[in-house]
């Protein structure tokens, strides 16, 4: 019995342990901890395996472990506020052009806001936009309505938008 618990979890890690580094790294924005969360998250699996009763997919499962974990990891870091040390924005822009550093700027400013959202509208968003789950497979996973899903879809959207908008706005003001 230990043998094909092994070989069925083997493979199932196999398949769905990229998948679930890159939702909490998009969760926690942090390698480390990404690493250690989708760990905890398949030690977690693995633990309570035999009690897996397959009313849902398996991915389904692994993701609502991995995003619980995701969640803790964020409360852990809210409580130490650690404070992460930007690059300076000065000396890249002696190295590369400047369209590039205008992009990689953009891109930093959607990470900000990305980060700045609740964890539940954050875990929508990136199964969503990055990960391209369905609202249905995204409601079995956060354990909500299909329309609590929607509607919380399109309030980060318009969230993002108007934030980013006031950023350029005051940024072109400046």
């Amino acid at each position: 019995m230990e043998m094909k618990k092994k070989a069925g979890f083997d493979e199932c890690y196999r398949s769905y342990a990229p998948r679930m580094y890159g939702v909490a790294f998009k969760m926690v924005n942090n390698h480390e901890d990404a690493l250690d969360i989708v760990q905890e998250s398949f030690i977690k699996a693995y633990r309570s395996w035999e009690r897996f009763r397959g009313e849902s997919a398996i991915s389904t499962w692994l993701f609502r472990i991995t995003l619980n974990n995701a969640f803790d990891c964020l409360r852990r870091k809210k409580k130490k506020k650690t404070v992460e040390v930007e690059k300076d924005v000065e000396d890249s822009r002696r190295y590369f052009g400047e369209a590039r550093i205008i992009r990689e700027d953009v891109i930093k400013q959607v990470r900000e806001e990305i980060e700045k959202l609740p964890p539940k509208q954050k875990a929508v968003f990136i199964l969503k936009t990055y990960d391209g789950l369905n609202y249905q497979e995204i409601a079995r996973i956060t354990n909500s309505r299909i329309g609590t899903v929607k509607a919380t879809y399109f309030q980060t959207i318009q969230k993002l938008k108007k934030n980013l908008y006031i950023k350029e706005v005051i940024k072109n003001e400046l």
